[in-house]
C-alpha cells in the first residue's frame, strides 16, 4: 500500500504547486490591475480639473468682454488669439487622455491574457 500512495502523493504535490503558482499570478495581476485603475482615476481627475480651469478663464474672459475691448480690431484679435490658445489647451488634454487611454488599454490587455491563461490551465 505505501508503494501505491508515492504517486498519489507526487500527484498532489504537483496540483499543489500548480495552484500556488496560478494563485501568485493571480494576485500578481490583481496588483497590477489596482494599480491601473487607481491611476487612470487619477490621470481622469487631473484631466478634469484641467478642463474646469480652462472653462473658468472662459467664462471670466467673456464675462469681461467690454474690458478687454473686443469691439475694436486689436481687441478682437488678442482674444481670437486668447481663444485660440485655449483651444490648444483643450487639445492637449484630450490628447494627453487619448494617450493615457491606449496605454491602460495595453496593460489591461495583458492582464486579460494573465487572467486568461488561468483558466486553460
Amino acid at each position: 500500500m505505501p508503494e501505491q500512495a508515492g504517486p498519489w502523493v507526487a500527484a498532489v504535490q504537483a496540483q499543489q504547486s500548480l495552484l500556488a503558482s496560478q494563485h501568485d499570478n493571480a494576485t500578481d495581476a490583481d496588483r497590477a490591475l489596482v494599480d491601473a485603475l487607481a491611476s487612470a482615476h487619477a490621470n481622469a481627475r487631473e484631466s478634469l480639473r484641467r478642463l474646469d480651469a480652462i472653462a473658468e478663464q472662459l467664462e471670466r474672459a467673456v464675462g469681461h468682454g467690454s474690458a478687454l475691448a473686443v469691439d475694436t480690431p486689436l481687441g478682437a484679435r488678442e482674444f481670437q488669439r486668447f481663444l485660440l490658445a485655449k483651444q490648444r489647451e483643450i487639445a492637449a488634454v484630450v490628447a494627453d487622455a487619448r494617450e493615457l487611454s491606449r496605454t491602460k488599454k495595453a496593460a489591461l490587455d495583458t492582464l486579460r491574457a494573465q487572467y486568461g491563461g488561468e483558466a486553460g490551465q
